[in-house]
């Protein structure tokens, strides 16, 4: 028994670490990431401020990555036909599309700063929608959780002297919300329609899960992009240094294709509480960047408001643990 005992102890510690060195990595690929996307998809919207524009070609740039890795073999494709394709990715094409471009919006039309701390309601949202729709009910202290992320978001954009919250009805809160809303429902669909056993007969890992997405989600924004910018974001970039703008474009686009890349893979190899960790440390870290490389100084109001609300937040992924 001894003997077993020693032995099973040795196979979970190799397993632990042989998934220890890919976590960390993945980990700093979608902090960075996602940092740094976040940077430059600003400094590209304050030269070229098209939103729509920038978020389909961002999307064009993630195509740009994963086609080239499906053709030459470095990456085995999915078993796909365009059928298939359309019914099971289509709507969350759709709402992927709508939520990376109402993100980009905010992001080019307020703070990022505070943008993120708008998304932190995600949790909320998500509990509603899942309340909704897939009929779960949340415990008391899933409950409980959301008080301070609410408390965290009103206080960071409300002002002092009074009761003034024109901050979460500006459009660049607004857009960061609508983003959010469709990302949770992007998140419903998903988990309706990616069963364990559709993956494995698929091949889809978490890497071509979020490259079919990307597929989709361009294809579904390219004629909305037109359509509402087209014309005058061409104009309007051979008035300015084109070159430059087109390769911030491109590079925040590399960026936020691998930064979702990374954090789908993150996903697939953390537990329900690293899981909640992850995502508040990472928007921490976004919100650091904002203030260290595009200048945001952020007042002590939303300081403090954004820290509760991501308390709030890591409360949420911790309450929603499987009971041991």
């Amino acid at each position: 028994m001894v003997a077993t005992r020693s032995g099973r102890s040795k196979t979970s510690a190799d397993a632990q670490e042989s998934t220890l060195l890919p976590l960390v990595i993945n980990l700093l690929g979608w902090y960075g990431c996602n940092a740094f996307f976040n940077v430059l998809n600003k400094e590209a919207l304050n030269r070229w401020p098209f939103p729509w524009t920038v978020a389909w070609l961002q999307l064009v740039a993630g195509v740009c990555i994963v086609v080239p890795l499906w053709v030459s073999g470095m990456r085995t494709p999915p078993k796909m036909e365009a059928a298939w394709v359309a019914r099971t990715f289509g709507p969350i094409g759709v709402l992927h599309a709508g939520g990376h471009g109402a993100q980009v919006v905010s992001f080019g039309a307020g703070s990022v700063f505070m943008a993120h701390v708008i998304k932190a309601l995600e949790p909320i949202v998500g509990t509603v929608i899942g309340s909704l729709f897939l009929k779960a009910k949340p415990s008391l202290l899933t409950n409980i959780s959301l008080v301070p992320i609410v408390a965290g978001v009103v206080y960071a954009a409300s002002k002092p002297g009074g009761v003034d919250f024109s901050g979460l009805t500006s459009l660049p809160a607004m857009m960061a919300m609508v983003s959010t809303i469709a990302f949770a429902f992007a998140k419903v669909l998903a988990k309706r329609q990616m069963t364990p056993k559709v993956k494995k007969a698929r091949n889809l890992d978490a890497g071509n899960v979020y490259a079919l997405l990307t597929l989709c989600s361009c294809a579904c924004i390219t004629l909305p992009a037109y359509i509402l910018e087209g014309h005058s974001a061409y104009a309007a970039l051979s008035q300015t240094d084109a070159a430059t703008v087109l390769s911030l474009v491109g590079r925040s686009g590399a960026l936020y294709y691998l930064s979702n890349e990374f954090s789908f893979r993150v996903l697939d190899l953390l537990g329900p509480v690293s899981q909640a960790v992850a995502n508040a440390a990472k928007r921490v870290f976004v919100l650091a960047a904002a203030t260290a490389f595009l200048g945001e100084v952020p007042s002590q109001r939303k300081i403090v408001g954004s820290c509760v609300a991501l308390l709030g937040v890591l409360g949420y992924g911790l309450s929603k643990r499987p009971p041991a």
